[in-house]
């Protein structure tokens, strides 16, 4: 059976997954000139599948933050081009989903209106 409020919990954990890497590749672009910057990554397909594979709701997976400690000790790690391909991927991703998530209470709407 189709459960909306999963399917939209789901989408929910995804918008915000895509909000968090945004918001960690602008924080890393900040500090892209700080001596001994580690940057930050968000985790958070890996943590879906894992979830999926042991049967879990995915609408209860999170993203999770973490410092990226590679590189030499020290040393700033963070690249402007990654981090920026990085925001043009949440950017993207982020429409996607919105768009998906709008269609979808579209064709809620004209159901319940019986269009």
């Amino acid at each position: 059976m189709f459960d909306p409020g999963t399917e939209t919990a789901f989408a929910h954990r995804v918008l915000d997954a895509i909000d968090a890497r945004a918001k960690v590749a602008m924080h890393n672009l900040a500090n892209k000139n700080t001596p001994g910057f580690k940057r930050f990554v968000v985790e958070f397909e890996g943590e879906l599948r894992a979830a999926i594979r042991q049967g879990r709701d995915p609408g209860e997976v999170l993203p999770r933050i973490r410092r990226d400690k590679s590189g030499s000790p020290g040393v700033n790690n963070v690249s402007e081009y990654d981090e920026i391909s990085l925001m043009e991927k949440a950017r993207a991703l982020h429409e996607i989903f919105t768009r998906r998530i709008g269609g979808y209470f579209n064709n809620l709407n004209r159901a319940i209106r019986g269009q």
